[in-house]
């Protein structure tokens, strides 16, 4: 898993660390906005398609929350960083992101 993996956030239940390529990503912890989100797409697919998996994670989240894997790519997190800190310092956020991408 996450092999090439440059950009975007995959959000992984039960991962096995050692089938994760992480040349290129890290494996995090979800933050409590992660969870929020996390929480609004499986109740969202659970509505819409009945998915019995999705029924059983909320049924129980406080505890099954804890088993996904947050997988971010190394570069993607730099211009995440780099995007929100432009924005707090009001800085032009293209710029600051090219920088980013710069490593």
């Amino acid at each position: 898993m996450a092999a090439g993996m440059s950009g975007g956030i995959a959000f992984v239940l039960g991962l096995d660390p050692a089938m994760v390529n992480i040349e290129m990503v890290e494996l995090q912890r979800l933050e409590p906005e992660d969870l929020v989100w996390l929480h609004e797409v499986v109740t969202r697919h659970s509505n819409l398609t009945g998915s019995t998996l999705a029924k059983s994670l909320l049924s129980d989240w406080p505890r099954r929350s804890g088993q996904f894997t947050k997988i971010m790519p190394t570069d993607y997190q730099r211009v995440v960083q780099a995007t929100r800190m432009a924005k707090a310092e009001g800085r032009d956020v293209d710029t600051a992101i090219m920088e980013a991408s710069r490593g």
